[in-house]
């Protein structure tokens, strides 16, 4: 992390670099700054504590962990190390490359043209169905590692690079090329251009394959929608039927509620005229009441 620190022109106290060489110990037959240090065992730990701490904020936003990978790589002997600063690079550099190779060789092989190209890949069959397959699978690697090399560059030129998310971009590597496949073969062109011809012929298939080889979610997007119009079809109408019994249910109950208390309001009305009247039986308007509280009850 220092000489990483020292690299970007990070300003690293010299009490720090005095601590991280009284950690280090080499023996005098070792010469070149390439000999592996031996880490002295008189250490003290709450200071290589306070270094590794400084030595952190300092390489703000890099972390560590990619800071030591990218010093491992840098030692490791490989004919590859040209083409990234790390594996994961290389390793998708050369899948862009082979891509690009299978790209390249069918659109100039005599299978691939823009009069073909623009036909359904159904309509054809044997070597010419294939070549036309491999073509978007080849159109669609070279969208899926644009997208993943830039990714990783960033990162890495960020010193924010975490190596244990390395299996997650061929993930996504993977996933861009069956997305672009399937854009291809899926999607027709009549269902596209609609713009009077601003695209040529053919070359819509070839796009949609390295659109959704740089973008999987261009597919999950595709097919979402698909989803949502399919049950659609056959929710509205459910919908409809349920929407349709929940109203009819609260006129029903609202119609059962106004009787209940047109009825109420009789049987009030009945008491006050027995009051008033010069003979009122008690007995009598002792069971009205209970009657009222009868059907109160069970209106509830």
């Amino acid at each position: 992390m220092a000489k990483y620190a020292l690299a970007k022109g990070k300003p690293v106290p010299a009490k720090a670099i005095k601590s991280i060489e009284s950690f280090e110990d080499r023996s005098p037959d070792e010469i070149g700054e390439d000999a592996p240090p031996r880490i002295r065992r008189d250490i003290d730990i709450a200071a290589l504590v306070d270094v590794h701490g400084l030595l952190t904020r300092l390489i703000e936003p890099a972390i560590p962990q990619t800071v030591l990978l990218l010093y491992v790589e840098q030692k490791t002997e490989t004919a590859l190390k040209f083409l990234g600063p790390v594996s994961l690079v290389r390793q998708l550099m050369l899948a862009a490359v082979i891509s690009l190779l299978v790209f390249v060789t069918l659109m100039a092989s005599p299978f691939i043209n823009g009069t073909k190209l623009a036909e359904d890949v159904l309509s054809a069959n044997g070597i010419e169905q294939i070549a036309r397959l491999i073509f978007y699978i080849g159109a669609a690697g070279l969208g899926a590692s644009f997208t993943a090399l830039y990714t990783a560059n960033i990162f890495i030129s960020k010193g924010t690079y975490d190596p244990c998310y390395q299996s997650s971009y061929w993930i996504r590597f993977l996933l861009g090329i069956i997305a672009g496949l399937l854009l291809a073969i899926l999607v027709s062109e009549q269902s596209i251009q609609s713009d009077g011809g601003m695209l040529s012929n053919g070359i819509i298939r070839p796009l949609l394959a390295i659109l959704g080889g740089f973008s999987a979610d261009l597919l999950y997007t595709f097919l979402n929608r698909m989803v949502e119009t399919f049950k659609s079809l056959f929710e509205g109408n459910t919908q409809n039927m349920l929407d349709a019994k929940a109203q009819e249910a609260k006129a029903k109950l609202a119609e059962l509620e106004t009787e209940g208390r047109m009825k109420l309001a009789q049987q009030l009305m009945q008491m006050q005229q027995q009051l008033g009247a010069e003979k009122t039986d008690p007995e009598q308007i002792k069971q009205q009441i209970d009657e009222i509280l009868q059907n109160l009850t069970h209106a509830k």
